[in-house]
């Protein structure tokens, strides 16, 4: 086989079923494991899959811009972060992250219960703005324009004066064995720090994230509490996710 049509045949098998073992990859093209490995690190170049210990697994579609993430799968949005707002109660302090469902939760969020809320999103904290029963404190620092987020050094020191019941993180990438990453490093450093703050945290994981990984860490599945997602894959959460203490929503 070609080198040409083994990387296809890689591309093809990761696709369809979002990530690859060298192992098995070796038995089924009677290849070489250094020789797949090279084609991996080829792959991963491009931009085309992610490499991992021991294989590689699909690249995330997500992370485009904001503007064209926010017109996706609206009524989906709707119906997994619904799920969510029985979770919280009058009087709880709140740190909600950058994202696209974290939108459509801040603004599925009651008017009649009093909060605190914390962000970093520059639209979760128009949508929270006038609300007057939401005490909101916006993190300012350093813009990151395709989440629309601020990150560095003023947010990390923000968020040592907080201690937030709940964090709603955002995420576009999460792995049964590579857990929650993501393609910025300096974003992915600021998330890492929300999750040692808040006592509870939160994501809405949808089918296009599921299976997916990138380059910089944010956390382990076991830093999770509640793993919220389509009813559609509950049971296959269930039956083959990593059995942490969060529960599946």
């Amino acid at each position: 086989m070609l080198k040409e049509e083994r990387q296809q045949y890689i591309i093809n098998h990761i696709n369809n079923n979002y990530r690859i073992y060298i192992t098995e990859l070796s038995e089924e093209l009677n290849v070489s494991d250094d020789t797949l490995r090279r084609d991996l690190n080829e792959l991963d170049e491009q931009g085309l899959l992610t490499k991992v210990h021991g294989g590689a697994v699909a690249k995330s579609g997500i992370p485009v811009e904001f503007t064209e993430r926010l017109k996706r799968d609206t009524t989906i949005k709707r119906q997994i972060v619904a799920k969510s707002i029985p979770l919280i109660k009058e009087n709880e302090v709140l740190l909600i992250d950058g994202g696209t469902y974290n939108l459509e939760f801040a603004s599925q969020l009651p008017n009649n219960i009093k909060l605190t809320v914390y962000t970093n999103s520059f639209p979760i904290a128009n949508i929270l703005m006038d609300r007057p029963n939401t005490d909101l404190i916006f993190l300012g620092g350093k813009v990151f324009p395709s989440s629309q987020v601020t990150i560095g050094i003023s947010v990390y020191h923000a968020l040592q004066t907080v201690r937030p019941d709940w964090l709603i993180l955002g995420i576009s990438n999460i792995h049964p064995q590579q857990g929650l990453t993501a393609p910025d490093r300096e974003e992915a450093m600021i998330k890492r720090f929300m999750l040692e703050r808040a006592k509870k945290c939160m994501v809405f994981v949808d089918h296009q994230k599921l299976n997916t990984a990138d380059t910089y860490a944010v956390a382990s599945l076991g830093d999770i509490d509640y793993l919220i997602t389509e009813d559609s894959r509950i049971e296959y959460l269930k039956d083959n996710w990593p059995k942490y203490h969060y529960t599946i929503l």
